[in-house]
């Protein structure tokens, strides 16, 4: 089976299978007409397969929107990148209002990827750092100002040099630079 037979194999499934469920309107979307669409969907499997099989005929054309391709790549790619920061984050220790202040968490969010990730129960109260290790934090912490970084990266940044919770990091943050924080991630 050739890729046209295949596209148009799966096409014609998907077409009979949203007529069946009562959706007219994805197969009209395809450029499809009523009259089209029943005689799809009166079709056996066996009958859809010999029909992809006839693709030399040409009815059938798949064409991608290039731009809305790009945007939706790109959104893809950003969701990609948040979700991999939010799984670096939890196992470097964020605790639930790190990750509600940075992605809008919940806590059943937070719970799910705990979970997904194998790791423990959220801690109690984080430790309080010492103020050596607050020193380093502070200067670790400044020293990512010139980086185009966000805060989540910043805070594994600090995080990954100090093998310190970035429970226990988060709120010395927050004392620093009070609402300066919210949604810059």
């Amino acid at each position: 089976m050739n890729y046209q037979a295949e596209f148009a194999l799966h096409t014609l499934m998907f077409v009979s299978r949203m007529a069946a469920e009562g959706d007219f309107e994805t197969p009209h979307q395809l450029g499809l007409r009523n009259d089209q669409i029943e005689k799809i969907l009166a079709l056996s499997t066996q009958e859809i397969h010999e029909m992809a099989m006839t693709t030399k005929a040409r009815y059938m054309r798949i064409l991608f929107d290039a731009d809305a391709l790009d945007t939706a790549m790109l959104v893809c790619g950003q969701r990609i990148r948040q979700r991999e920061l939010i799984l670096q984050l939890l196992t470097a220790g964020a605790s639930l209002p790190v990750m509600r202040t940075l992605f809008g968490l919940t806590s059943a969010d937070t719970a799910n990827y705990r979970k997904y990730l194998n790791l423990p129960k959220a801690d109690g109260r984080p430790f309080i750092p010492t103020e050596a290790e607050q020193v380093k934090i502070w200067e670790l912490w400044k020293a990512t100002e010139q980086e185009p970084l966000g805060i989540a990266e910043r805070l594994l940044y600090v995080h990954q040099q100090t093998q310190i919770k970035i429970s226990a990091i988060w709120p010395l943050i927050q004392n620093w630079f009070a609402s300066d924080l919210d949604g810059r991630c």
